[in-house]
């Protein structure tokens, strides 16, 4: 369960954002959670310019029987994509047992002062990375969703390690059609690869906005599907 956090708010994060995308998306976006094809949760991600800043927020709920959780991140940049901070949220309620969690991350381009639940300490990248948000969206919108095209960059996620930061590969696959809520639709299709984990495919829109992902992990198939 955890891991399956992770990486969907690495995801969810990095490209919230047929023609291709001009622009970064701006905007409230809900989504179904779906796991092996049964309803297992929901998302809404936000992303917005606020002055020299962009924010952007994710909250996710999954419930998968006797585990219940509940996950809120909201990262903030500069409108160049230099990382400002990064703030998880984390509910588990597990056979009645209930955990509650904040984790706060905040850099000066530096050091970040990290603060988990309470626990503070300092870490120090020498890597050049962002705290997920617009950077590969923009990237993207740069290099014209041109087939074939690859962009990477190190994401810091303190819920995958805290120490070091997770290297983050999206390739454009290029324009397919597929059936999303029953209809056809021509989108772009994007694979991800974190780390060594493969197997993860995002379809976009003419926006920019994210339509369907899916993630094939631990022998199950998870679905982030915008709704209509």
């Amino acid at each position: 369960m955890k891991q399956f956090v992770a990486v969907l708010l690495i995801l969810i994060a990095s490209i919230a954002c047929a023609r291709t995308p001009s622009a970064i998306p701006t905007g409230v976006w809900n989504y179904r959670l779906l796991v092996n094809g049964a309803p297992i949760g929901k998302a809404t991600v936000s992303n917005k310019k606020e002055g020299t800043r962009y924010i952007t927020s994710v909250e996710m709920e999954i419930d998968a029987g006797t585990v219940k959780n509940r996950t809120r991140q909201t990262v903030t940049e500069t409108l160049d994509f230099r990382p400002i901070s990064l703030e998880v949220y984390q509910y588990t309620s597990q056979n009645g047992q209930i955990t509650e969690m904040t984790t706060k991350a905040d850099y000066d381009g530096s050091v970040i002062r990290l603060d988990a639940g309470g626990k503070k300490s300092e870490v120090r990248i020498e890597k050049p990375f962002v705290f997920e948000g617009n950077f590969f969206m923009h990237s993207l919108i740069e290099k014209g969703f041109a087939p074939g095209t690859v962009v990477q960059h190190y994401i810091y996620e303190p819920l995958v390690d805290i120490e070091e930061p997770t290297m983050v590969l999206v390739k454009v696959v290029g324009k397919e059609r597929i059936s999303v809520n029953g209809r056809a639709r021509e989108l772009i299709h994007l694979g991800y690869t974190i780390e060594n984990l493969k197997n993860i495919d995002e379809w976009i829109d003419e926006r920019g906005i994210s339509v369907k992902t899916v993630i094939t992990m631990l022998n199950n198939r998870l679905e982030l599907i915008l709704e209509d």
